[in-house]
């Protein structure tokens, strides 16, 4: 599970960084979504509101060569992503839908409560028991096959 933080680069267009590995998602040149290190032009999207109240968004730099159509974030239903250029990553399918999710304050705590490390008594000491006697004749080990192959 991770956070992102989405960030306002300029009007429309955001940026997109991993909270714990402080990384940026990107796309790449084939539409591949991947984690950069530094900010580059690949990790600039542009972020659209839908009347559904969902987010979509699509990359700033890469579209179809042919069409021009926008390549969007998408995720398949195991959360793997999609690639940008797939014919099914387009505003209006399910997988680039993204409900932003803001961060709530934590309230300061007022009151506080004390409590003292209970002593706990030793454990009673362990019986001894008497090692049993080493076998005479030891037959050879066997070893069964959990897996046949062949």
């Amino acid at each position: 599970l991770g956070i992102l933080e989405i960030f306002a680069v300029s009007q429309g267009i955001v940026g997109i960084r991993g909270v714990f590995s402080n990384k940026f998602l990107a796309m790449s040149k084939k539409g591949k979504l991947h984690a950069s290190a530094r900010f580059t032009a690949d990790c600039q999207f542009r972020e659209r509101f839908q009347e559904n109240s969902y987010n979509t968004y699509a990359s700033a730099v890469h579209r179809s060569p042919r069409s021009g159509r926008q390549w969007y974030v998408a995720l398949n239903k195991r959360g793997k992503a999609k690639r940008g250029c797939s014919p099914r990553a387009r505003p209006q399918h399910v997988s680039t839908h993204f409900l932003p999710r803001f961060r709530q304050p934590q309230p300061p705590e007022l009151a506080f409560t004390v409590t003292l490390p209970e002593k706990k008594p030793p454990p009673p000491p362990k019986p001894k028991v008497a090692p049993s006697p080493p076998r005479k004749n030891p037959g050879p080990v066997k070893y069964r096959l959990k897996f046949r192959f062949g």
